[in-house]
Order: structure tokens, then C-alpha cells, then sequence
């Protein structure tokens, strides 16, 4: 397995990672039509999102994606090609500029820490210096908290916890250890 890619957001003119949601209502490809597949081992679900948080609303601002028929135009937008370092996507939808009405907390996070890095799922929020969450109501910015010392104080938590598995571990732990690894729940 591999780390995966992150969607972003775009706030107060910094570039964050996703590290965490707790909510409903993000976009999803599957509600305009997309069938999205994975595109390499590190991008499973077949998709990246770019948020900003522009005017205290929630903006889905791009849309890098995967797919196996020819991309539609979504949202007014033709797609154009994947022109990056890589290419790993089939189409790139840019500049949308589409409100997204998201209910519930975002985990957004800067500076990673590289000695925390794991071959495996999404990075959590803790596994950053920079963390903040961010509260919408359907789409509206109700709540911002800088939790970048609550970060820290769960590192320090974890310090006595492996990051992987062990050798020993069961089927079970490996499901669990997985199942974990590749959500963006977060509980603080």
C-alpha cells in the first residue's frame, strides 16, 4: 500500500492537507455521474479535491480525477488535460468556483512531520504541525480553532505506540490497522 493523496484547502491564502472530516456533504464525483477509479496506489478512490475558503463559505475550486469513459463537463467546465509532473489523471476541472454545502469539521494541516510517515492511507491531523479545524453549516464557516497544541499533545501520546503493525499482528488487526489508516474521522 501507499500513502495517499490528501484533497486541499486553500485557506487564508496557505495551502493545507485534508488530514481530517468529521461531517457530510463534501463533493462527490459519483453524485455528477463519474465513476472514478483509481488511478496508482496512491490515489484509490480515483479523485482530488482543491477547496478554498473564500467569503466564510466552502468552495470546491478543483477537481483532478480518473476515469475509464471520456469526462464530462461538470459544472459548466470542460475538463482539460492532466499537464502535471506526473499525469496521473485523466481530466483536471479548474477553477469551479462551486459552493459546496458541507455540515460539520474539517482537520486542515501544514508542516508534516517526516519521521511520522507511514506507507500506508491518509496521514492524520496529528502527524502535522499546523493544524487547524474548521466548522461549517451548510457551507457557511461558523467556527475556526487552531488545534496545532492539541496536535502536539497527541504525539506525545502516541510517542509510545508503534506506527505499523507488528510482525505478530491478526487478521483482525490487520482489518482494523487498514480500515483506520484510510479514514478521515477524527474524534477530538
Amino acid at each position: 500500500m501507499t500513502a495517499q493523496f490528501p484533497d486541499h484547502v486553500t485557506y487564508r491564502g496557505k495551502s493545507y492537507s485534508l488530514a481530517g472530516k468529521n461531517g457530510s456533504g463534501l463533493f462527490d464525483p459519483t453524485a455528477h455521474g463519474m465513476n472514478p477509479v483509481g488511478s496508482c496506489t496512491a490515489c484509490w478512490r480515483g479523485f482530488v479535491c482543491s477547496y478554498a475558503v473564500d467569503g466564510r463559505g466552502l468552495l470546491l475550486d478543483k477537481l483532478e480525477v480518473c476515469l475509464e469513459v471520456p469526462a464530462p463537463v461538470l459544472l459548466g467546465r470542460p475538463p482539460t488535460p492532466d499537464t502535471g509532473e506526473h499525469a496521473l489523471f485523466d481530466a483536471v476541472y479548474e477553477r469551479l468556483n462551486h459552493r459546496v454545502a458541507y455540515t460539520g469539521g474539517l482537520l486542515l494541516a501544514a508542516d508534516f512531520i517526516e519521521e511520522l510517515y507511514v506507507h500506508m492511507g491518509f496521514h492524520p491531523a496529528w502527524k502535522y504541525r499546523e493544524v487547524h479545524e474548521l466548522m461549517f453549516r451548510d457551507g457557511a464557516l461558523v467556527q475556526e480553532t487552531d488545534r496545532s497544541e492539541r496536535a502536539a499533545a497527541f504525539r506525545k501520546e502516541m510517542e509510545c505506540r508503534p506506527l505499523e503493525l507488528s510482525r505478530g499482528a491478526t487478521q483482525a488487526d490487520i482489518k482494523r490497522w487498514v480500515e483506520q489508516c484510510f479514514s478521515q474521522e477524527y474524534g477530538w
